[in-house]
């Protein structure tokens, strides 16, 4: 604790001599089964003294006056309670509460898991100073959902991307993904995405290994400020009670679309150890949690991601035409494993340390085919209906490739009170690691008759006379791409923080201040297995027929809309370059500008320092300060050039250093209207910095493809005026109706621009002249406003069995407008207007059966150079469905289903008509059983 003691001395804090004559209440307020209840209301009666308990239900009251006092616990769900205390001088007086579930308020409901998960998640929010939406690992389960992303869509607000059928990313409030951090217990985890994204992907992280999740919309001054939409705050469980707590879950199921099994298992176990008397609950708290799931998925898709234009008819009529067109067929084996342990240890009633210790890992082993035909607009005719090549390329290709996603977090904080001051602090280290190994096997035609007769459904074919799609004489060994990558990303953290409780008049106030150091690094490199190879072996030994796989890959491919047709023998093709080497002619110069192109190692050092003041008045609350960040930045990178033939010219190390500072203003409040209805509004500033890839000074070139990526170092950080407005209405039967509005005016946000090199550009651009040039700037503003709205309720006014139906939707508007590309009133890229979530469940009897749908909006994914190149996501919704029975007080008995309807995933190139990508995952359902103790 030198540390703390360190700053309260350069802040020239000193303790008034009343210190030593005042006291302190703590203690934890419990249910009747001796369960913690976060978020409770805790207050000295007729005063506005007050707190709210921990995730773990502590609670602490300072700077009192020896005496006797009466302490009001109230909590949404439970009979209040009003208890005398007696507070001596000097002295910590231990309290613990339990509280009795109000049948007055549930009207002779039993109290399900649904609604235990509803009383804590709504306890914490409504006792929160600023705006946020928590949820509990009860209301986690309450859907069927595995992994952390699909959990927070259920929210209002939240928009996720999926990755092989699962939910991976999550943006909030229409802005992109690197605009919300990604923490584990208050702390970033680093992206390692392969586009060098800062927001970490949450299908690596299960959800039964998390206590709670919150979503924060409105930062105060000390959390991060580098968070426009706000910051995703994953919270570890901690031990609540002296009784052992066990938790077994064991299930299995079916994933339709590739005919195959899926496996779930998760247990935790959580107990306190070594009562006193003045720590009743505990000296020692150990929690063990595991999570592992097993599924073999999969998905088909077909793409036209390549759009040209061309006037066809002489007419100066252009339009865009479809060069390359692709069918895949995906099959996965998909390993999920998490665990968290964590131990906490209260030296006395004032002073405790947590550690926590945290795993997640994420394992694809997956083999794709994939058919290609090529028809290049410039050979292309138009005539009675039908667009005809005489130049056109078949291929068919196979991949084999395994992923390897890991993340490592530990963490180890501390608190304690030197007189009335609270001294907290910490260290967090966490590291994440994505390790691709991937080689694609590809053969090829020569120049082949194809003709397309519809260009505007979502099921395009390139066909003709030669069948280039089945004849495997058509076809010979062309090329193998070893594209092997790494990225690492890293976090190291160290913050100390100082709460000072006083007076103002009769308010009560706290000042808060702290300090915190970051170095976070992100790296990523092609391994030395990297490689680009030909084949130059005999023509005849390299021929399809020699390495046939199924007639038909996939009865059902597409909905049973498209055929895939034949597809490559894996096996017979990779043994046959692993027993005839000599046939393979390695690239080196591809190779080296694979590897030296793709490589960069960023690190970005933070020093942050922030002060912060609540006052609590009546019944308004008002906290205000400032967060000052500074920010230095080292980028290594390579910088390539290739001549017009691709031949490596030269690779130079490149580095990049450079420094800013962010002053941040905070003001928030928050007032209740009336006992259970609360109004809140803020206005903050935060800021969020460009990904990796966009910042460093890297050069990517593509002969094949005529593109051209470069990195712009000269990219700043997005910086956003934040004004938000809600209302809260929370309902005795455990529900809640808000409204809330949100305004983000953001100036230098981040957008990706291309144009065709004219030569001039930058020197040696005359080499790739006619190229399309791809680089990252800042654009001159944005404005995105809009309306979340939000209601839970369960119906207990209802007579008879009608008591058991409970209700959960929310909605949420966006709009904004950006400037960008010399482009007016811009749609943000990850913006859609809307989004929906709606749940009807009925409890009876321990039976519970639950509905629930979830709609996101059309956005645009990718920002094109005006509205006919937009790459635009469409709208998408999906039903799920699940079941549960309780068979004992303990046991229970479960079924659930996932995206019942099998709803496609569709993007499409400017207009519906032209489609870009449609994937089908299809359904997936799982029974089983779960125990609690």
């Amino acid at each position: 604790m030198w540390i703390l003691a360190v700053i309260i001395s350069a802040a020239g804090i000193s303790f008034p001599a009343h210190a030593q004559t005042v006291g302190n209440i703590r203690g934890k307020v419990i249910d009747e089964q001796g369960g913690a209840l976060p978020g409770a209301s805790v207050k000295i009666k007729g005063t506005n003294k007050g707190t709210s308990t921990s995730t773990t239900g502590d609670f602490q009251l300072n700077d009192l006056k020896p005496g006797s006092y009466v302490v009001t616990v109230f909590y949404m769900g439970f009979s209040p309670v009003d208890t005398n205390v007696e507070v001596k001088a000097g002295q910590t007086t231990n309290h613990n509460v339990k509280l009795v579930s109000s049948s007055v308020a549930l009207k002779g409901v039993t109290v399900s898991g649904v609604m235990e998960g509803q009383q804590k998640a709504l306890n914490q929010q409504r006792n929160a100073d600023n705006i946020k939406q928590v949820i509990s690992a009860d209301l986690m389960g309450r859907f069927p959902d595995l992994n952390v992303a699909e959990s927070l869509q259920r929210l209002p607000g939240v928009t996720i991307g999926r990755e092989q059928g699962e939910g991976s990313t999550v943006q909030l409030r229409g802005t992109p993904g690197g605009y919300t951090n990604i923490n584990i217990n208050g702390e970033q985890i680093m992206g390692t995405q392969e586009l060098g994204q800062r927001n970490a992907q949450l299908d690596l992280i299960p959800a039964n290994v998390l206590a709670s999740m919150e979503v924060v919309k409105t930062l105060t001054p000390d959390l991060d400020g580098d968070a426009i939409s706000g910051a995703i705050n994953l919270k570890t469980p901690t031990a609540i009670s002296l009784k052992p707590q066990l938790s077994v879950d064991l299930g299995g199921g079916y994933n339709k679309l590739r005919n195959n099994s899926n496996g779930i298992g998760n247990i935790s176990f959580g107990r306190r150890y070594g009562a006193t008397d003045d720590m009743p609950n505990g000296k020692l708290g150990v929690t063990v949690s595991g999570s592992y799931y097993k599924t073999s998925n999969g998905y088909d898709e077909i793409n036209a991601q390549a759009w040209q234009k061309k006037d066809f008819t002489g007419s100066k009529d252009s339009i865009y035409f479809p060069t390359d067109i692709r069918l895949v067929y995906l099959e996965n084996e998909r390993t999920r494993m998490g665990a968290t342990t964590t131990l906490d240890y209260s030296f006395s009633p004032t002073t405790s340390i947590v550690a926590n210790l945290t795993f997640n890992s994420l394992d694809n082993d997956a083999t794709r085919y994939r058919k290609r035909t090529r028809m290049q607009t410039a050979n292309t005719t138009f005539a009675n209906g039908v667009y005809t090549t005489t130049r056109g390329r078949g291929y068919n290709e196979v991949l084999d490739r395994q992923m390897r996603n890991n993340n490592v977090n530990f963490s180890l904080e501390g608190e304690t009170m030197l007189n009335k001051v609270k001294l907290d602090g910490g260290i967090f280290i966490t590291g994440s690691n994505f390790d691709q190994r991937a080689a694609a096997y590809n053969y090829i035609t020569g120049n082949v008759p194809l003709t397309i007769t519809d260009i505007s459904g979502d099921y395009i074919q390139a066909t003709g006379s030669t069948d280039a799609k089945n004849n495997a004489a058509l076809y010979n060994y062309n090329t193998i791409e070893a594209n092997d990558f790494i990225t690492q990303g890293r976090n190291f953290v160290a913050r100390v923080n100082l709460t000072y409780p006083y007076k103002i008049g009769d308010n009560e106030a706290s000042f808060k201040m702290g300090a915190k150091i970051k170095r976070m690094g992100n790296k990523r490199f092609r391994p030395s297995s990297t490689f680009v190879a030909n084949y130059s072996g005999p023509a005849g030994v390299g021929n399809l027929n020699n390495f046939k796989g199924n007639t038909e890959l996939s009865s059902d491919f597409l909905d049973n809309n498209i055929s895939f047709g034949l597809n490559v023998n894996k096996d017979a093709t990779i043994d046959f370059y692993e027993n005839n080497p000599s046939y393979f002619t390695q690239n080196a110069d591809q190779t080296k500008i694979s590897m030296d192109a793709y490589f960069y190692d960023a690190e970005e050092n933070v020093v942050a320092g922030y002060l912060m003041n609540r006052i609590q008045f009546k019944r308004l609350m008002l906290l205000g300060g400032l967060r000052v960040e500074r920010t230095n930045v080292d980028y290594d990178a390579k910088l390539v050039n290739q001549d017009i033939n691709g031949k490596l010219t030269s690779s130079v190390p490149v580095n990049s250093k450079y420094n800013y500072t962010k002053f941040l203003p905070n003001l928030q409040g928050k007032y209740d209207l009336a006992k259970n209805t609360v109004a809140r509004g803020a206005v903050s500033f935060g800021y969020s910095r460009p990904n990796f890839n966009d910042l460093v000074p890297s050069r990517v070139v593509s002969i094949l493809a005529n593109t051209l990526t470069d990195g712009n170092p000269d990219l700043k950080p997005a910086f956003a005026t934040n004004y938000d407005l809600s209302v809260e209405q929370y309902l005795s039967n455990l529900g809640i109706l808000s409204v809330g509005a949100f305004y983000k005016h953001i100036d230098k946000f981040q957008y990706n621009s291309v144009i065709t090199l004219a030569g001039t550009e930058f020197p040696d651009a005359a080499l790739y002249k006619g190229y399309l040039y791809y680089k990252a700037y800042n654009g001159d503003l944005a404005k995105v406003f809009g309306v979340e709205l939000n209601a839970q309720t369960n119906l207990t006014f209802l007579p008879g069995i009608l008591k058991g139906i409970s209700l959960y939707a929310n909605y949420t508007y966006t709009h904004s407008r950006a400037d960008a590309l010399g482009r007016k009133g811009l749609r943000l890229p990850g913006q859609a207007d809307h989004t929906a979530n709606g749940s009807i469940s009925y409890t009876l009897k321990g039976f519970t059966l639950q509905g629930n749908l979830n709609y996101n909006g059309a956005y645009t994914s990718t920002l094109g150079t005006d509205d006919a190149t937009d790459v635009i996501r469409a709208a998408r919704y999906q039903v799920d469905v699940n079941a549960s029975f309780r068979i004992t007080k303990g046991l229970t008995i479960y079924a659930e289903g996932v995206n019942l309807t099998n709803e496609p995933q569709v993007e499409y190139f400017g207009e519906r008509s032209r489609i870009f990508t449609k994937t089908f995952y299809d359904y997936s359902a799982r029974a089983g059983l779960k125990y609690r103790y």
